[in-house]
C-alpha cells in the first residue's frame, strides 16, 4: 500500500487501516498472523519535499513466555511521530551516515524515514513499526508479577577482571 505524497492535501488527511480495510493485511501477516490490528495515521506536509505521519497503532501478536514457555497475546500499542524525507542519492565514492535515532521522551519520539518517487510505502512503515516494537525476551502477565525482569542487567565490562592498583603495595610500606 503506496501512497502518493503529492495528492495529499496542504490541510493534510486522515488514513486509516484494520483487518476490515484488509490493505495491509498481506504485509504484516508475518508479524501478527490473523490477530486484529488498527492503524490510524495523519499526514501533512511541512513543505514540498517533507511530510509528518503522526498516529498511533495496535494490535497483539502472539509470544511464548521466557520463564514458563506458556503461550500468551503480546499486546503491542504505539504511538506514531515521524518525518518523511526524500530519499538522498548517493553516488559511489559518497559517504553519507545515516542515522535512526529518537529524540525526545518516550512519549514524544520523533524519528525520520525516507521515501522514494513521491510515494510513500504505508505497509513497510507499519511493518517495521510493529517488528521494532516486539520484545526480545518476553514475559507474560504471571511471570512479570512475580518475579522483577530486572534481576540481571547486562553490563559489558562484565567479565574484566578488575586491576589491582599498583600504588595499594606501597601504602603499606613503611620508611624509616
Amino acid at each position: 500500500m503506496k501512497i502518493k505524497l503529492n495528492e495529499v492535501p496542504e490541510e493534510g488527511q486522515n488514513y486509516d487501516y484494520n483487518r476490515n480495510t484488509a490493505e495491509l493485511n498481506e504485509v504484516l501477516t508475518d508479524l501478527i498472523q490473523n490477530n486484529e490490528y488498527s492503524v490510524h495515521m495523519f499526514i501533512k506536509p511541512l513543505n514540498t519535499k517533507d511530510f509528518t505521519v503522526t498516529g498511533n497503532l495496535s494490535t497483539k501478536r502472539r509470544e511464548q513466555c521466557s520463564r514458563c514457555a506458556e503461550e500468551f497475546d503480546q499486546k503491542i500499542k504505539k504511538n506514531l511521530n515521524e518525518i518523511l524525507i526524500p530519499h538522498q542519492e548517493q553516488d559511489r565514492t559518497g559517504k553519507y551516515s545515516k542515522s535512526h535515532v529518537m529524540m525526545g521522551d518516550s512519549t514524544d519520539e520523533v524519528s525520520v524515514t525516507e521515501y522514494n518517487k513521491q510515494q510513500f510505502d504505508v505497509g513497510e512503515f507499519v511493518h517495521e513499526a510493529i517488528a521494532l516494537e516486539i520484545p526480545f525476551v518476553a514475559y507474560c502477565d504471571s511471570c512479570q508479577k512475580t518475579e522483577s525482569t530486572d534481576a540481571f542487567i547486562y553490563d559489558e565490562k562484565m567479565g574484566e577482571d578488575k586491576k589491582p592498583n599498583p600504588f595499594q603495595a606501597l601504602k603499606g610500606l613503611k620508611l624509616n
